[in-house]
């Protein structure tokens, strides 16, 4: 039996302790620059010192008192249903393919998907806005995609793309290989058809990596800033919380000086982080899980 030293006890005990202090540094410092004015928050120290929790609902009043906040959340919402039906429909239909199906060029077809991964996405801005700019017969646009605006300022633009996901279909196949065929063959005895195989046999043991791509779907939904910037630049478009929560804290300026209201600043970041910290508390018993299963064969 491994003794474990008094001394390295201490060095693991002082390196959680440094870690959780950096960790929640930022997290306390907002919390407490909620409570307090604009005027005190610029004369702060390490921490700010609570004044009044009065000034915290003034900030949530004004936060919810924008007439764009809800509509931007029922969109954010309703974005991350629609990605959540079609991208883990998409990955567990392409994980299983690639997984369970003997077809040709199955491996070249999973290298091409993979490579796809190897882009990155900052690369692909710039084409893509031209891409969706200059579709055919959208926004004006005619047969070669040209006298039109295209997607731009169009709300539909934000449930157009990524519909799959190469890192997705990744984690379901190594999830299905490390399941047997038996069941794949057991459902084809019993008559089960290729859709019904897929996600009444395979699909309810893949909970802990769908649990992993649904976190992942709501943070990305949740936080999504520059895409939506990018097409919906027009005043009057419905734009997703990612852009409103930016909009808002930039438009409160504090005195003649231009100031900015970091107090609103801190409020606005604190809401921004308590859904996503809820998604992740209901899915956390298959989220590790998930990670482990889906990275190995």
């Amino acid at each position: 039996m491994q003794v474990v030293k008094k001394s390295d006890k201490i060095i693991a005990h002082t390196i959680l302790i440094i870690g959780s202090v950096i960790m929640l540094y930022p997290f306390v410092f907002a919390l407490l620059g909620t409570m307090v004015s604009v005027e005190g928050f610029y004369s702060v120290g390490f921490l700010p010192v609570p004044e009044d929790v009065g000034h915290l609902f003034e900030n949530l009043a004004r936060i919810f008192g924008r007439e764009e906040i809800l509509p931007s959340i029922v969109l954010t919402l309703a974005r991350f249903v629609w990605y959540t039906i079609f991208v883990t429909a998409s990955s567990v239909l392409a994980g299983y393919v690639f997984s369970k199906l003997k077809i040709r060029f199955k491996k070249f077809a999973f290298y091409l998907l993979m490579s796809s991964m190897m882009i990155p996405g900052v690369a692909m801005l710039v084409p893509q806005y031209l891409m969706l700019s200059r579709f055919p017969l959208v926004g004006g646009n005619n047969i070669l995609g040209v006298g039109g605006t295209g997607f731009r300022n169009r709300t539909s633009i934000l449930f157009v793309t990524g519909l799959f996901s190469a890192y997705n279909i990744f984690l379901v196949k190594q999830t299905l290989e490390g399941i047997g065929n038996e069941f794949k063959e057991a459902a084809e005895i019993d008559g089960a058809g290729f859709l019904r195989t897929v996600f009444h046999i395979y699909m309810p043991m893949l909970k802990p990596v769908l649990a992993v791509i649904i976190i992942q779907l709501f943070i990305g939904q949740w936080n999504d800033y520059l895409f939506p910037f990018m097409f919906l630049s027009a005043s009057e478009a419905v734009r997703p919380i990612g852009v409103v929560s930016v909009l808002i804290q930039s438009d409160y300026l504090y005195g003649s000086g231009g100031l900015q209201d970091y107090p609103l600043v801190m409020t606005m970041g604190i809401l921004m982080m308590i859904p996503p910290v809820a998604v992740y508390v209901a899915f956390q018993k298959y989220f590790v899980e998930g990670l482990t299963v889906g990275g190995v064969k």
